[in-house]
């Protein structure tokens, strides 16, 4: 998973919001399994030999480990796909499953992504459908969103998405083709709790002579069918029995003022920076764009409110990077206080041009401050600078500020 992928985590509508946390919490823990290293050593499914994954698939068994989840969405997609890359997180590894393949369609591969999740609610129906996506309008980002009811009540949604950005160093075209199945926490459709599964397939058409007559190698009707198999029910009840029903989520940010925060950023930041204040107006958190002459960078502002029981504080944890090339550099210290201090600087680099900086402090009762500098201008934009315009060691001496403290207290 890159930096970028993690950026869009950050602004999406709430309905995608859910997914994509779903997605990245699995993804930062899912291990490569069944993985062809070159195309030369790929071989179709059919000629495959069965592995325990493939049994306990053809056998109807429950799919518990993120191999056996993968030979699960490979047995319901079409079977003349060439399978590449495969990866999965299963119920021996959480509640929260996933499973990913990439299939070669002779331009460069195609992904499939599955990401199964429950949440609590007393309500499944807020979310469901295409109202769940809130603001969108058809055309943004390519968006376009049908939705239907299923005999049993639960809601089908038939979701495109396009990105495309071309005027930057390394232009970009991606179309998305997602399939969304939302019901309750259990058979009852009144029953409190929802589940939703997603089915996404997607390409990227960069550098493709002509995107437009791109058509994918898995119709909408087939991923609705995969999508829609029992099994994936089943994986639910599953996740139920072995897990307990989903924990209630609650915003860990603080009741702080966004106003605060900025200002006391501004009254901290090095002299010499054009700093311009962020709209947003929710309590806990605010962003500014911060210029040191070589381009404007985005800085966002996290609070989290204290750990209530007898966990130890600790610092934020971050994903790990994919390719163990691309990491973070990071140090951190406890402070004489018990105060811990996080800082990392992660550079672009070739393959993501993002670039991102961040200093966390965690006081002893658990509440955390986070200031992320990142190379680009806004959550919409493109990185328009190499680097951020505060490294960690600036956001590091920023974020031990006394005048945080006197905020949170």
């Amino acid at each position: 998973m890159s930096k970028h992928s993690q950026e869009t985590v950050e602004r999406p509508s709430s309905k995608r919001r859910l997914a994509l946390m779903a997605a990245v919490a699995t993804a930062a823990m899912a291990t490569m399994v069944a993985a062809s290293p070159s195309h030369a050593e790929t071989v179709r499914l059919a000629e495959r030999p069965s592995s325990e994954g493939e049994r306990a698939a053809s056998e109807g068994e429950v799919p518990q480990t993120g191999e056996e989840l993968v030979a699960t969405l490979t047995e319901l997609l079409p079977q003349e796909l060439e399978i590449t890359e495969s990866e999965g997180f299963g119920l021996d590894e959480g509640p929260d499953v996933s499973a990913s393949l990439v299939a070669e369609d002779g331009t460069g591969g195609t992904t499939f992504d599955l990401s199964a999740y429950r949440f609590a609610t007393d309500d499944w129906r807020e979310v469901a459908g295409c109202q769940g996506f809130g603001e969108l309008e058809p055309g943004d980002n390519g968006f376009t969103c049908e939705d239907t009811e299923l005999p049993d009540g639960s809601i089908l949604s038939y979701v495109t998405w396009e990105f495309a950005e071309e005027d930057i160093e390394e232009p970009y075209h991606q179309r998305d083709w997602e399939i969304w199945v939302e019901g309750p926490g259990g058979e009852s459709l009144e029953e409190p709790g929802g589940r939703t599964l997603v089915l996404t397939e997607s390409k990227e058409l960069s550098g493709l002579e002509d995107p437009d007559s791109y058509t994918p190698p898995v119709d909408f009707e087939q991923l609705a069918e995969a999508a829609q198999a029992p099994v994936w029910q089943q994986v639910f009840d599953a996740a139920d029995e072995q897990w307990g029903p989903p924990e209630d989520w609650e915003d860990p940010s603080t009741d702080i003022p966004a106003a605060e925060l900025r200002s006391t950023f501004r009254a901290l930041a090095p002299e010499g920076l054009e700093i311009i204040d962020g709209t947003d107006d929710d309590p806990g958190r605010a962003t500014l764009t911060v210029d040191d002459g070589n381009g404007p960078g985005l800085v966002d502002i996290t609070t989290a409110g204290p750990v209530e029981g007898p966990e130890e504080p600790s610092a934020v944890t971050r994903l790990a990077p994919v390719d163990a090339a691309d990491e973070p550099q990071c140090e951190d210290k406890e402070l004489a206080d018990g105060r811990l201090l996080s800082f990392c600087d992660w550079a672009a680099s070739e393959d993501d041009p993002v670039a991102l900086s961040w200093a966390v402090v965690t006081y002893p009762d658990g509440s955390a401050l986070d200031i992320t500098s990142w190379n680009s201008e806004d959550w919409e934009s493109e990185p328009n600078r190499v680097d951020t315009p505060l490294g960690a060691v600036e956001l590091a001496e920023i974020v031990i500020a006394d005048e945080w403290q006197a905020l949170f207290s």
